[in-house]
């Protein structure tokens, strides 16, 4: 962050903002592309498209290309110190 801080000079209250304001960018950014063509996105853990009139067709089922990762359990081992170097 201090690579943009020190040519803008933005405070903390600026710098938490920024997250809200690209939130709500991309929203509106969404809702123009809605109501100018067909757009397709996920929703619910499905593939849907959504028409300029605001029909929404399920294109297809997207719950089995979720996959839970279960993180492996790796054992830490701490490496053997030789007697002679320090």
């Amino acid at each position: 962050m201090t690579a943009y801080t020190s040519v803008m000079k933005a405070g903390k209250y600026e710098d938490e903002m920024i997250p809200h304001l690209a939130v709500h960018a991309f929203h509106q950014a969404f809702v123009r592309a809605c109501s100018t063509s067909d757009v397709i996105f996920s929703k619910n853990q499905k593939l849907v498209r959504r028409t300029q009139h605001g029909e929404e067709q399920v294109l297809k089922d997207l719950s089995q290309a979720y996959v839970d990762i279960v993180p492996a359990v790796i054992p830490m081992k701490r490496k053997k110190r030789l007697e002679g170097a320090v």
